[in-house]
């Protein structure tokens, strides 16, 4: 014998207001379909026409409950298939925006800039992308978008085209900004006006993962971070064993001696890496870095530092000229490093570290950690 599988009856507890809003619909279906709908068959067209977006919702608080696991697995279902679901774009946004609002690093009062201008112009481009790919002509989020983006000129109530319009400009305005060789400021809440637009204006997943596709890399870099910003510094990396990770298969460099400089990497434990700095007699001290951000600030340190001085979040930096001979000083501020190089150990130090970088299973493993926490400097 089969059965058929049972199909629910639920009971609904209605008050007035949504009783009577009810009974308007009801009335309504009834003269679009010609025959008598029973208030049941109301209620189940009414979850029926919002099904797609009840599942959205839904899917994207599952995915909430466990937020590195989920990104863990967004970032590799890209990589492989090049595709997401809506819930997926949706958490990828909240994160990008969250990157995009805290802890900002600005110029010229923190370096690097973090989030990048090159990032904020993803972030810029991939919104236009989804905003000109919206399914109702008239958004309803036109005005918040413009105030995202810090339009002066009023809009119009009546005429869609104008705020259309209005909103491009400014778009093409804070292109233009981000895109000039001189100096750079704060685009406004631009992560605000991507949740808004990949959420609300109706663009399909299947239509997401094309037009986002070209601003992958820099999107995830934001959100990444976003989730190291949001989750005690933690980064985007799924428990359990790491016995499959690339970085469990690669040699490191052996160490690099130069006069008294000698350069060592280590993998603490894997998938993190250390790098170890020991100036040999006469100074005799070393200088250890573990942490993946502080790491590739320090790197953008010895790529930044010329003159004058370098103000990070992890570290300072500051030249100095007494006849006529340069002092490079370095500074941790959540650490015990600081020290200073004369010009020929910095040039040296810099020149190794930033060549390091380069070769194959370095540039490899530092890609890897990059993936892990987003953009870092």
């Amino acid at each position: 014998m089969v059965f058929k599988p049972r199909h629910e009856v639920i009971s609904l507890r209605l008050n007035e207001d949504r009783l009577a809003l009810l009974e308007r619909h009801r009335a309504a279906l009834s003269t679009r379909l010609g025959r008598d709908v029973s208030m049941a068959e109301t209620a189940f067209l009414v979850l029926e026409d919002r099904a797609v977006e009840v599942d959205r919702a839904a899917s994207y608080s599952e995915l909430t409950q466990t937020p590195t696991a989920s990104l863990d697995r967004i970032r590799k279902r890209w990589e492989t298939a090049h595709t997401l679901s809506a819930a997926e774009w949706d958490l990828v946004a909240n994160y990008v925006l969250i990157s995009t609002e805290e802890e900002r690093q600005e110029l010229p009062m923190r370096r690097p800039a973090i989030p990048s201008r090159q990032s904020y112009l993803a972030v810029l481009d991939a919104f236009e992308q989804v905003y000109q790919h919206r399914t109702t002509p008239a958004s309803k989020h036109v005005w918040l978008y413009c105030t995202h983006l810090g339009a002066l000129e009023d809009l119009s109530p009546t005429d869609a085209g104008q705020r259309d319009a209005v909103l491009l400009t400014q778009i093409a305005k804070t292109r233009g900004m981000l895109q000039s060789a001189g100096p750079w400021g704060y685009p406004g809440t631009i992560g605000r006006c991507l949740v808004l637009a990949i959420r609300d204006e109706g663009v399909d997943s299947l239509t997401l993962d094309r037009i986002l596709a070209p601003y992958w890399s820099a999107l995830w870099g934001l959100a990444a971070r976003g989730h190291w910003i949001r989750h005690d510094r933690r980064p985007v990396r799924a428990r359990g064993p790491m016995d499959d990770d690339v970085r469990q298969q690669i040699h490191l460099p052996e160490k690099t001696t130069i006069g008294d400089l000698t350069v060592t990497w280590t993998g603490i434990g894997r998938p993190e890496l250390g790098l170890i700095l020991y100036f040999g007699r006469p100074r005799g001290f070393s200088v250890m870095f573990y942490r993946y951000p502080e790491f590739v600030e320090f790197r953008a340190l010895l790529e930044g530092l010329q003159d004058g001085k370098w103000y990070g979040r992890h570290f300072s930096g500051s030249v100095t000229i007494e006849a006529g001979v340069k002092t490079y000083e370095v500074t941790g501020k959540s650490s015990d490093v600081w020290f200073d190089l004369t010009e020929t150990e910095w040039t040296t130090v810099r020149d190794l570290i930033l060549a390091d970088c380069k070769r194959p299973e370095l540039a490899r493993w530092l890609w890897e950690l990059s993936q892990e926490y987003g953009e870092q400097g």
